[in-house]
C-alpha cells in the first residue's frame, strides 16, 4: 500500500510519502505530551489564552465540543418557532470568521438558505434591502462581538424603519449571540433583541452557538448534527484509529518539515464550502505557522517543497493527503487537528482575535504611482514598493509584482469589493487570482477584507498583498454617523494597509474608479503574454 489509512465509522484520513513520514515523526511527541487526554479535558495548561481565561473565569469555545450548542439547542428551537409564527422565513448572519463559515456549510448541507453578512460591503446588504418582501421577512443573528457586525446591525434597523416596521417589529427581527459580558450582548439588552449566551467565540465554533443558532434559525437540523458530532468524540482519545490526530499530526508535521502552505482542494461538491471553512479555522489557529490555500477555478501551481495537497474525499494513491467523511465528522475532525497542528507549530489558537487596524482616509503612499486607463474607469496604483516604483502601467507593475514572489511565498489579493459571483465581483476576482497564479507559479488567496491582513500572517516574509479598493456607487447610510457605509469601508481598507505596511510586509493598493471596467482592464493586463 502506497499511502497509509486511519478509518473511524465513515471518516478516512489518509497520507502517503513525505506526508506521512512527517505525521509518523511527531505522533509519539503528541502521546508523550497526553495531547489527546488533554484537549478532550479542556486542560487550560495547552494554551496561554486558555489559562488567563480560567483564571478570569471565561468559559471559551473549544475544539469539536458539542456541549455548548446542546446547551441552546431549545432556546434555538423556540427562536425558530417564533420566527416562523411571524413569518420570517429569511436568516442573515452578522458576523464574520471561522463559526460564520461553519454555519454557512451546515445551512447549505441541510439545504437552506443563510446570508452570510461579514464586511462593510454595502452591495449585499443593499440587495436585501431591494427585495422589500424578503427584507421584512428577515430575522437577523448578530454574532460574536466585531464592531462591524454592530454597524451592519445599526444599518439593516434603518433599512427595517424606512420599511415602515415599528420598534416592536424591528426587535424582534434581530437575535444575537454573544458572551454575557460582552457589547454585542449589551447592545442587544438595549435594543430589547433576544440574547443567547454562548461561552466567548474563538475559531473552534462549529459546534458552537455562534454557528448553530443561525443554522438552526435557517431550518437546519443541528440536533442530528450534534448526534453526528457526540459519535466521534471517542475516537479522538484512543491511540489507533484516531483521525483528529493523525490530521493534526500531517498539517503540523508537514509544517515543522518546511512544508507550511496547505493546499485544500478535491471533490467537496457533497460539502459545499467546507473549503473555505477549513482554511478559516487554519489560518486563525496557525497564526501563520501554516499557510492554507482553496484549490478554486484550478488555480495553476508549480509543484514545490513547500506545498502539499489535502482533497476532500480525494484518491489516497495519488492525493498527498485525504480526508472524508459527513459533515459532522468532519466538523469535529478539523478543529481537533487544527487544534493538534497549533500545538505542534506553539501557537495559541485560542488567542482572541486581532482588532481591525484604526480607520483613515490615507493609506500613506502619497499620490498614485500612475493611473492607467481612462478617466472614471481607471485604476489607481498605490506602493511604496522599491521594486515597484519603476512601473508606468498595470502591465509592467503585474509583472514586477508576480516576478518578485519567491520560494516559499504567496500572494494575497485581499478585495474590497462584492463578493457575489454574478451581481458583485467574485468571478473577476477569482479570475484575476487564476491568472496571476499562473504568472507567478505561486499560491493566491483571495480575501474579501473582512480581516486586517496583517494579521493574517504573523511570519515575516510569508506574503506579498495586492489590496483592491473600488468606487462605491450605490451605497447606504450608516445612522449616527456623516458617513455612508461605503466610506467606512475605504477608510478600514486604508488603515489596513497602513497597518500592513507598519508589520513589513509588501503592500500594493489598486484602487478601481470603475469597478467592473477596472477589474475588466486587470484582467486584461495580468492575461497579457509577456
Amino acid at each position: 500500500m502506497t499511502f497509509t489509512a486511519v478509518v473511524s465509522g465513515e471518516t478516512a484520513v489518509t497520507a502517503r510519502g513525505p506526508l506521512r513520514q512527517a505525521a509518523e515523526r511527531v505522533l509519539g511527541r503528541l502521546w508523550i505530551d497526553q495531547v489527546p487526554v488533554r484537549l478532550a479535558s479542556e486542560d487550560s495548561s495547552l494554551w496561554p489564552s486558555a489559562a488567563t481565561a480560567g483564571v478570569a473565569g471565561r468559559p471559551l469555545c473549544w475544539p469539536g465540543q458539542p456541549g455548548p450548542g446542546r446547551a441552546v439547542l431549545d432556546r434555538a428551537e423556540e427562536l425558530r418557532a417564533r420566527a416562523r409564527a411571524d413569518g420570517l422565513t429569511e436568516v442573515a448572519l452578522l458576523g464574520g470568521g471561522a463559526p460564520a463559515r461553519a454555519a454557512a456549510l451546515i445551512a447549505a448541507a441541510g439545504g437552506t438558505p443563510l446570508t452570510v453578512l461579514d464586511g462593510l460591503e454595502p452591495g449585499p446588504l443593499l440587495r436585501v434591502r431591494d427585495d422589500r418582501d424578503a427584507l421584512t421577512r428577515t430575522v437577523a443573528v448578530v454574532t460574536g462581538d466585531d464592531p462591524g457586525g454592530e454597524t451592519l446591525r445599526q444599518v439593516l434597523a434603518a433599512m427595517l424603519r424606512d420599511a415602515g416596521l415599528s420598534p416592536a417589529e424591528i426587535a424582534r427581527r434581530f437575535v444575537t449571540v454573544a458572551e454575557p459580558r460582552a457589547a454585542a450582548a449589551k447592545h442587544a439588552a438595549e435594543a430589547g433583541h433576544p440574547l443567547v449566551e454562548a461561552p466567548a467565540a474563538t475559531a473552534f465554533g462549529a459546534l458552537s452557538p455562534y454557528a448553530l443558532v443561525p443554522a438552526a434559525l435557517a431550518g437546519a437540523d443541528v440536533r442530528a448534527l450534534l448526534s453526528g458530532a457526540a459519535a466521534v468524540l471517542p475516537s479522538l482519545t484512543r491511540p489507533e484509529n484516531n483521525p483528529g490526530l493523525v490530521l493534526g499530526a500531517i498539517l503540523g508535521g508537514a509544517a515543522r518539515a518546511g512544508r507550511r502552505t496547505v493546499i485544500l482542494g478535491g471533490y467537496a461538491a457533497a460539502l459545499p464550502g467546507i473549503g473555505h471553512w477549513a482554511a478559516a479555522l487554519l489560518e486563525e489557529t496557525a497564526r501563520g505557522a501554516l499557510i492554507p490555500v482553496v484549490q478554486e477555478g484550478g488555480f495553476p501551481l508549480a509543484p514545490a517543497d513547500d506545498l502539499f495537497l489535502v482533497t476532500f474525499g480525494g484518491r489516497p494513491h495519488q492525493d498527498d493527503a485525504t480526508v472524508a467523511g459527513p459533515l459532522a465528522a468532519q466538523l469535529v475532525v478539523w478543529e481537533y487537528a487544527a487544534a493538534v497542528a497549533a500545538y505542534l507549530l506553539e501557537t495559541d489558537p485560542l488567542e482572541p482575535a486581532a482588532r481591525p487596524a484604526p480607520m483613515t482616509l490615507d493609506d500613506g503612499t502619497g499620490e498614485p504611482l500612475f493611473t492607467d486607463g481612462d478617466h472614471g474607469r481607471a485604476v489607481e496604483a498605490h506602493t511604496t514598493m522599491p521594486s515597484l516604483l519603476g512601473a508606468s502601467g498595470l502591465p509592467a507593475l503585474l509583472d514586477l509584482l508576480t516576478a518578485g514572489i519567491g520560494p516559499g511565498e504567496h500572494l494575497e489579493i485581499v478585495a474590497y469589493l462584492d463578493p457575489d459571483e454574478t451581481r458583485g465581483q467574485g468571478a473577476q476576482v477569482r479570475r484575476l487570482a487564476a491568472l496571476l497564479a499562473a504568472r507567478c507559479g505561486r499560491p493566491v488567496r483571495i480575501g474579501w477584507g473582512a480581516r486586517p491582513p496583517a494579521a493574517r500572517n504573523a511570519r515575516a516574509g510569508a506574503g506579498v498583498y495586492l489590496l483592491v479598493t473600488g468606487t462605491v456607487v450605490r451605497d447606504a447610510p450608516v445612522p449616527g454617523r456623516h458617513h455612508r457605509l461605503g466610506m467606512l469601508q475605504l477608510a478600514r481598507a486604508l488603515g489596513d494597509a497602513r497597518d500592513a505596511r507598519a508589520a513589513g510586509r509588501p503592500v500594493v493598493r489598486l484602487h478601481l474608479q470603475d469597478r467592473r471596467a477596472g477589474l475588466a482592464r486587470l484582467l486584461d493586463a495580468a492575461g497579457a503574454d509577456r
